[in-house]
């Protein structure tokens, strides 16, 4: 069940005072969507792997009304000044490409939405993998569709942002943070398999808690990163004559050897996630806090050194943890910057707060 969102939380007030304030009217609906963190499983979902995501409670809202001419037009709090755009999304820029290319596919879907002012507030920190751009993405989804009185299912919603995605901001994306976004609930983390595009929520023990820190460091999906990785896994795939690599059965894995080195390293990665993904739905199941902890640092190794998409920073991070009592570490989002996860047992987080 979706969660119930306030109008009165604080960000919200945010985004219907910057409508205001920047296109002069008020605004007509509003749209909210939460960020999320991924527990375990990055860069399986384009290779059809299981992914442990779970929701946040920070969120992003987006005021909207009908514009007065004949272009959207976008501000937030990223950028003060308003900034018309084409209809297509053809000039936009930054932020504005992924709002912008939602606006273009339900347009393309035949959903009558007109040319519209938007205004965006958000507390999901930008580039810190916690999915602001999913979470931008859908709350402009949500919006737009209840400016014009109308519904789309929550699956519908998540690929149709995963589509704005690739064609308008030009990240080759997965389908996991556009479904955790759509699907979950605050504090609560679901198993999504990302080839059935089925998921089914998974309860966090009593006993565990969940920290993310920041490490300031930023990264941009679309700079190219990200794309190169995922070109790696399809060529893998390709060579080892499978769909996808997480169709690759445990008994091939010793194929992966014969790949050349940088393909064999991202196809390991991919093939171990997958079975450590669903070794830590098993530990949360039974409560097995230090099994889950151990399967975080091996993730994270495994992001670090053969999928060459962790920093200096982050893995300072993780060190650090380690050494202050942490049941695991890892990087989490795509890399090249962003947050570190990190799990505790929650009668020494309280400790430490007494």
């Amino acid at each position: 069940m979706p969660r119930v969102h306030d109008v009165h939380d604080g960000c919200a007030v945010r985004a219907m005072a910057l409508h205001a304030e920047a296109f002069g009217a008020s605004h007509a609906q509003v749209g909210c969507a939460s960020g999320r963190v991924n527990l375990i499983g990055d860069h399986i979902d384009y290779a059809g792997g299981p992914v442990l995501p779970m929701a946040l409670h920070e969120q992003t809202w987006v005021a909207i009304a009908p514009a007065r001419g004949e272009v959207d037009r976008f501000t937030s709090e990223w950028r003060g000044d308003d900034q018309p755009q084409a209809a297509d999304g053809s000039d936009a820029m930054g932020w504005d490409r992924y709002a912008a290319g939602v606006l273009a596919e339900l347009r393309a879907a035949r959903r009558a939405i007109p040319p519209v002012t938007i205004a965006v507030a958000s507390d999901v920190p930008v580039g810190a993998g916690l999915s602001s751009s999913a979470a931008l993405e859908v709350a402009v989804a949500r919006a737009a569709i209840g400016l014009i009185g109308g519904t789309m299912p929550a699956r519908d919603i998540a690929l149709l942002c995963q589509r704005a995605e690739h064609m308008h901001a030009g990240t080759p994306c997965g389908i996991m943070d556009q479904w955790c976004v759509t699907h979950a609930r605050a504090g609560e983390a679901i198993l999504l398999d990302c080839a059935a595009l089925a998921s089914t929520p998974v309860a966090l023990p009593r006993g565990l808690a969940i920290d993310i820190i920041d490490s300031g460091v930023r990264h941009a999906l679309r700079d190219g990163g990200y794309a190169a990785r995922r070109a790696d896994v399809e060529a893998a795939a390709r060579l080892l004559g499978v769909a996808q690599l997480a169709d690759l059965a445990a008994a091939r894995w010793s194929e992966i050897d014969a790949l050349p080195p940088r393909l064999a390293r991202r196809a390991r990665h991919v093939v171990r996630e997958c079975a450590r993904v669903r070794a830590a739905v098993e530990a949360l199941a039974t409560e097995d806090l230090t099994r889950f902890g151990e399967l975080l640092l091996e993730s994270h190794a495994s992001l670090r050194d053969d999928f060459d998409v962790s920093t200096p920073e982050i893995d300072a991070i993780v060190e650090r943890v380690r050494g202050e009592g942490a049941l695991g570490a890892r990087m989490t989002g795509g890399g090249f910057g962003g947050c570190v996860i990190v799990a505790r047992r929650a009668d020494a987080v309280r400790g430490d707060a007494g």
